[in-house]
């Protein structure tokens, strides 16, 4: 899929973005009952720290292959940043993206991931209200939205069609979660939860790897 929908292009950058049972109702809901993301994450992240938080092919589920993570951060993050047009680049840090797909499918059951660090809570609030606004009028089908709750401080998820879209906040981490054709073992949720998990252990000076 490679963002093909209303992500864009996963393009290659600098260096080497997690839901059983969702359910119709809105689509922005505040932090979930395992919250606290703010606290957890209430500093930027670095550029290190983005690309251990991204999910990384060894947190590929069972049956499925994940990609090299990209990270971009200085000069070419603006670049790029603009290039994507559904990010707001205003005390952006770094920025990573990569993607997981299924082995059995031939492509056609993946989940990408974008991953934006930003310098305050209050740049990553105005980045996730760009991104979610962004790819809410990019949506030429009509979307479903999905009542999730991953322990982010803010997720708007929607379902249209085959994909399945979660953007989150994390602190001062905004993510997006992008399936297309995912099965229930394996759904939104699922790989929502990991991301904002991933979050959250880098936060506090783990490798969620370890």
């Amino acid at each position: 899929m490679v963002m093909r929908k209303v992500c864009g292009g996963v393009v290659g950058l600098a260096l080497v973005l997690a839901l059983a049972g969702c359910s119709g109702g809105s689509g922005t809901n505040g932090g979930g009952s395992n919250g606290g993301g703010v606290k957890a994450v209430a500093g930027p992240l670095t550029s290190a720290q983005v690309a251990q938080a991204i999910p990384s092919k060894l947190a590929a589920p069972k049956g499925w292959k994940g990609k090299t993570p990209q990270v971009q951060e200085g000069s070419e993050l603006q670049e790029f940043c603009q290039m994507k047009g559904s990010w707001s680049c205003a005390g952006l840090s770094a920025a990573a993206t990569t993607q997981h797909f299924d082995l059995d499918s031939g492509g056609e059951i993946d989940v990408d991931f974008e991953l934006l660090a930003y310098d305050s809570v209050e740049s990553a609030k105005v980045g996730m209200k760009t991104m979610v606004a962004q790819h809410h009028e990019s949506s030429a089908a009509a979307i479903k939205p999905l009542t999730i709750d991953v322990g982010a401080d803010e997720t708007d998820a929607y379902a249209k069609e085959e994909s399945s879209v979660a953007a989150l906040r994390v602190g001062t981490v905004v993510a997006l979660v992008y399936g297309h054709a995912l099965p229930k073992d394996h759904d939104l949720r699922s790989f929502a939860t990991m991301q904002v998990q991933r979050i959250t252990t880098v936060a506090a000076g783990k490798n969620p790897d370890a």
